[in-house]
């Protein structure tokens, strides 16, 4: 970190140890929020990205039988696409 950096990140936590935890929380939300728009984005579709998406919304949750008629679709096109292929 270049030392200009590093005396921002102490007043930053200088700054937060003030702070009751619910505005820590918000400080939290907000770093997250600038990470997303101005960092480095996993390219879609991949682990990263999957990883990062769990993150910020959570466990995936499906209605009954959701997951097995994507997972059906999923096997579909596969079959599909080796057959355009071989």
């Amino acid at each position: 970190m270049t030392q200009r950096k590093d005396q921002l990140a102490e007043r930053l936590v200088a700054a937060v140890r003030e702070l009751p935890e619910a505005q820590v929380a918000e400080v939290l939300d907000f770093v997250g929020f600038l990470q997303a728009k101005y960092g480095r984005r996993p390219e879609v579709g991949s682990a990263g990205a999957i990883l990062q998406a769990l993150q910020e919304h959570g466990p995936l949750q499906f209605a009954p039988g959701e997951l097995d008629a994507l997972l059906a679709d999923i096997e579909l096109m596969r079959d599909r696409d080796l057959e355009e292929h071989l």
